[in-house]
């Protein structure tokens, strides 16, 4: 099932931060339920999803520096669309490789 749009933002807000990618974007999926709650949850609700201390600090540092709207912008402006691995157009061959992108 496809991200809905709303949904995006926050899929390319995680996307941004260094150290999170597959896994802990899998981590926070599960946890959480979608990532909208995940990106508005404070640090202990982020280590209870099993986030190690490294990336809680990396979240709550980029989370405020991130400009989610902005980041949409831009991608619009420059007519790229985002998918993620829940889109039926994300690459099957992308899938395969071991660590593949979330986004």
């Amino acid at each position: 099932m496809a991200v809905s749009k709303k949904d995006t933002k926050y899929w390319v807000g995680f996307n941004a931060i260094s150290g999170i990618g597959r896994v802990k974007f899998s981590q926070l999926e599960n946890y959480f339920g979608n990532l909208e709650a995940a990106w508005q949850a404070g640090p202990t609700e982020l280590k209870h999803s099993g986030l190690d201390e490294s990336s809680i600090r990396a979240i709550k540092y980029w989370r405020d520096k991130i400009s989610l709207e902005v980041e949409m912008e831009k991608l619009e402006r420059y007519s790229i669309k985002v998918l993620t691995w829940h889109d039926p157009d994300y690459p099957t061959r992308l899938k395969e490789i071991y660590d593949y992108p979330p986004v």
